[in-house]
């Protein structure tokens, strides 16, 4: 029987609007939905793809116990009895022996944004660990963390690149990264004369086009922040009114940024400071103007938490806060039961104070704890499962996530994610980070399920509906976590999927089936909320130029540069081992992050792992367009193929990353996450150094394919 649904693709952040035409269970074709007020009929070659994902013949049907030694690859199928008795048996041995804490859970980034770390957060409160492993720290949690300790709320939530007059897209290339979400309205603004000013080592199809790009030194984007601050200062380019009545700090802050004239940043940015002063001016004199902050491009450093807080002082001395154009305050719909509020333990507070006190991380990054911030961070639990210390942790649980694709340092994570006493993870497929668990769940694909897409939709919420019935031993995770609660013991988990899905809904006193019948909910949007509910939430209720929140936690009240730990100028000797600046995390059309890189028309699009080289870098390596070489940093080698970019400074090479299937041994071969380190970090929010990397580069023969 055919049959066409209106729904969503949930196969990255942007939650576009989907239409899927559906035969005998099958999806026979997906449509881009023209209703859709955010992606406008835009659908990417992802989401056009989902029957050859949800029906590959590689997906996992079955769950399975691990029979072998951990990463040897035997299994024997089980059935969901047993698999959920011996996770919630061994989990709950674990507990009574170590205690809740010794059990962390993970989530990746498919299931943060795909809806389910509502339910992942509140089972994790009511089992009792305070630790959540999920890649927040190198995502867009240190914009999300700069904007709301210097004017009260996240700038990455708010973009209105539709109704601006001059986009800055910093970091963020739309061409790939939310796509659906912004592309659109970025091209209906430049075709109603908006200015466009992009900022990113890679020349973007849309820098291309740009009034004006920058192609800055990767990990110095703080210093380019701060120079545009001092010429617009300077210039008297600022919103004078503006920044008297509503913020703190203005007089430390003109003399903080004198040191950092446009002259002096040229040198370490590698920007000519005509351009500087040129993307100043731009930005400051066409109003409204909006800040696109990319989620990788600021996001990826050990200064990322005071780079984003000098983009937002930025928007802030020009008045481009929550105003239509600008980077809007919107208040999520869903309020406490948002995605986003699953980030923080308020959202259902269900975790004892003294819990939360013994969260891996919060101690070193205290940010996170200041904020309520559910995040355990790595450098933190590494020692907690092989030394013990602070605690012993002893297991995971791990749902859409392959770390080992994710997470810097690979060969690091796998050596400690061995010594787990057990692990048991969900997925659609046999990751690596499923070849060395215990128990391996099979998932529902996001066709099978319904969810409530509220991620970065502004100010609505849309529902995607279940299109299609999954394979009869798949699971979607919400079921799984219900199960499990049983089994556990856990009262008060929600005892159906439709109750959790509901629950979600209250606000607006509505069922999950009565949304179906609206498909998408929206408020209308308030802006300059500063003037009517008497500042802005930060300590001051003004915008904290100078921080006194940050002075009293040790931090630098106002940004200040920091060089990444390996560069030509922090250390100059090994650049001269090293001569190369490694950027890492260039997104690809055909896949997110590492997912779908087995699905065959994705992999027609992007079918090898490609580092960017400028030609005539290449030529004096001896390196030819197309050729195998070896990536090296201090802390191991991988294999790409080179491309020629003439885009690129000559000093600087690109690549993706999540690169794993297909090779043999793929995850340590071609995975780019085996030369990133784990011994810096943002010292206030626990940001990875991704991008800024020293490297070589040398031919190499091609690695062993399967």
């Amino acid at each position: 029987m055919a049959k066409v649904l209106r729904s969503a693709c949930l196969g990255c952040i942007s939650g576009c609007g989907a239409i899927y035409h559906v035969e005998n269970n099958r999806i026979a074709k997906v449509e881009g939905d023209p209703s859709h007020p955010l992606s406008r009929g835009y659908i990417c070659p992802r989401g056009v793809a989902v029957e050859e994902v949800r029906s590959h013949p590689e997906r996992l049907r079955h769950p399975l116990k691990r029979v072998g030694d951990r990463g040897e690859g035997k299994w024997r199928q089980i059935s969901w009895d047993e698999a959920l008795d011996e996770t919630a048996n061994r989990l709950g041995e674990i507990r009574e022996k170590y205690g809740a804490e010794a059990v962390t859970f993970n989530i990746g980034f498919t299931g943060v944004l795909g809806g389910l770390d509502c339910d992942f957060n509140k089972f994790q409160s009511m089992f009792g660990s305070p630790n959540r492993l999920v890649p927040m720290y190198v995502c867009n949690m240190p914009a999300h963390m700069g904007g709301i300790f210097t004017n009260g709320y996240s700038l990455v939530l708010g973009i209105d690149f539709r109704n601006s007059k001059c986009i800055v897209l910093w970091g963020l290339d739309v061409d790939v990264a939310g796509r659906g979400l912004y592309h659109s309205d970025v091209m209906e603004a430049r075709r109603n004369g908006a200015k466009l000013i992009v900022i990113d080592p890679r020349q973007t199809p849309l820098a291309k086009d740009a009034d004006l790009w920058l192609r800055v030194r990767p990990g110095t984007d703080c210093a380019l922040a701060l120079a545009m601050i001092n010429v617009i200062i300077n210039e008297n380019l600022y919103d004078s009114e503006f920044v008297e009545k509503w913020t703190t700090g203005f007089d430390k802050l003109r003399e903080h940024v004198k040191q950092y004239t446009p002259e002096k940043v040229a040198a370490i940015t590698w920007i000519p400071a005509e351009a500087i002063k040129e993307a100043a001016r731009l930005y400051a004199q066409n109003k409204p103007a909006c800040i696109g902050q990319g989620g990788g491009g600021l996001c990826q450093n050990i200064n990322a938490f005071q780079t984003n807080r000098a983009v937002a002082i930025l928007a802030s001395l020009t008045n481009n806060l929550d105003i239509l154009g600008g980077n809007v305050n919107f208040t999520p719909l869903l309020r406490g039961k948002s995605v986003m509020a699953s980030e923080y333990d308020a959202s259902y507070g269900l975790l004892s104070e003294e819990q939360i006190k013994k969260r891996l991380g919060a101690e070193a990054f205290r940010l996170l704890a200041h904020d309520g911030f559910n995040m355990t961070h790595p450098s933190a639990l590494w020692p907690a499962i092989t030394e013990g210390k602070p605690y012993p942790v002893k297991a995971m649980v791990a749902v859409a996530s392959n770390y080992l694709g994710a997470i810097e340092d690979t060969k690091k994570v796998r050596e400690v994610v061995m010594k787990l006493d057990f692990n048991v993870i969900s997925d659609l497929f046999m990751t690596p980070s499923c070849d060395i668990a215990d128990i391996v769940l099979p998932a529902a694909h996001f066709t099978e399920r319904d969810e409530i897409v509220d991620g970065y939709t502004q100010d609505y919420i849309f529902c995607h509906q279940k299109v299609v019935t999954p394979p009869e031993e798949c699971w979607e995770d919400k079921k799984i976590l219900i199960e499990l609660a049983k089994k556990l013991g856990m009262e008060g988990y929600w005892k159906s999927v439709d109750e959790a899905l509901d629950s979600r809904l209250e606000r607006f006193g509505i069922t999950f089936e009565q949304f179906k019948g609206k498909g998408v909910v929206q408020e209308p949007v308030k802006l300059k909320k500063h003037e009517k509910f008497g500042g802005f939430k930060t300590g001051s209720k003004k915008i904290d130029f100078y921080s006194e929140t940050l002075k009293k936690m040790g931090y630098d009240p106002i940004p200040v540069h920091i060089e990444p730990p390996e560069s030509p100028i922090s250390t100059p000797e090994l650049a001269k081992e090293y001569p190369l600046v490694l950027t890492t995390g260039t997104k690809l059309a055909a896949y997110f992050h590492s997912c779908y890189r087995n699905v065959p028309s994705l992999r027609k699009l992007a079918p090898e792992p490609l580092i960017d080289i400028h030609p005539d870098t290449a030529k004096g390596l001896g390196i030819r367009d197309g050729d195998w070489v070896q990536i090296e940093t201090r802390r191991g080698s991988i294999k790409h193929k080179a491309r020629f970019d003439e885009g690129l400074d000559p000093g600087v090479v690109s690549a993706s990353h999540g690169w794993w299937y297909g090779y043999k041994d793929g995850w340590k071969e071609v995975n780019i996450n085996v030369l990133t380190e784990s011994e810096h970090y943002d010292p206030c929010v626990g940001s990875a150094p991704l991008k800024g990397l020293l490297c070589r580069v040398k031919k190499a023969e091609p690695p062993i394919p399967i």
